[in-house]
C-alpha cells in the first residue's frame, strides 16, 4: 500500500467573522497545486482513493487532484483528517480502504507528525510545506513505524521560472 499525504495549498487569510474551516485556497495556491499535480502524473499513475478533511481548503486541494487525474469518484470527506488528527486515525483510514494508492488531504502540524510516526518508531524531523506530497509505502497494513518514506516533495519544485 502506498499512502500519499498531501497538505492543502496556500489559503487566504482568515477574514473577520469567518471561521478557519471556511478559508479557501488562493488563486496562486490553486495554480501551484495544479502545476504540481500535472507533474506528479509522471511518477504517480493513479490514486484509488482521495480522502480529505472537512476544511474547505483541503477539499479544494483534493478536487484539483481529482480533476488533474480525471478521477470520476467523488472526494471522500472524513472528519478524522481535520486539524488535530491522530496518527492512529490515519492508520485506520488507510487500512479501511482497499487500494494501492491512497491520498489523504490535511493540515500541519499534523502531517509532519503523522509522517514521522509512520516511518520511525523513534520519530523523525519532518517539515511539510503547503501543497507538499509525501509517499509512504507499507509492505502490508499501515502501522506506526512500519512505513518507508519514498519521497516528500514541496510543490514549488515543479514551478518553472
Amino acid at each position: 500500500m502506498n499512502l500519499f499525504l498531501i497538505r492543502h495549498g496556500e489559503a487566504a487569510d482568515k477574514k473577520a467573522g469567518q471561521s478557519d474551516s471556511e478559508r479557501s485556497l488562493t488563486e496562486e495556491g490553486s495554480k501551484v497545486l495544479n502545476s504540481a499535480a500535472k507533474n506528479w502524473k509522471e511518477f504517480i499513475p493513479h490514486f484509488d482513493y482521495l480522502v480529505s478533511s472537512e476544511l474547505k481548503r483541503a477539499i479544494q486541494t483534493a478536487e484539483i487532484i481529482r480533476e488533474v487525474y480525471n478521477i470520476k469518484e467523488k472526494v471522500h470527506v472524513d472528519k478524522r483528517l481535520n486539524p488535530g488528527s491522530h496518527t492512529e486515525d490515519i492508520i485506520d483510514i488507510a487500512n479501511e480502504l482497499s487500494g494501492e494508492n491512497i491520498a489523504l488531504f490535511g493540515h500541519e502540524p499534523d502531517f509532519s507528525e503523522h509522517t514521522s510516526l509512520l516511518i520511525s518508531s523513534a520519530g523523525a524531523k519532518v517539515e511539510f510545506k503547503k501543497g507538499a506530497i509525501a509517499k509512504i509505502t507499507f509492505h502490508s497494513k499501515a502501522r506506526i513505524g512500519a512505513g518507508i518514506l519514498q519521497f516528500l516533495i514541496p510543490p514549488k519544485v515543479f514551478i518553472k521560472k
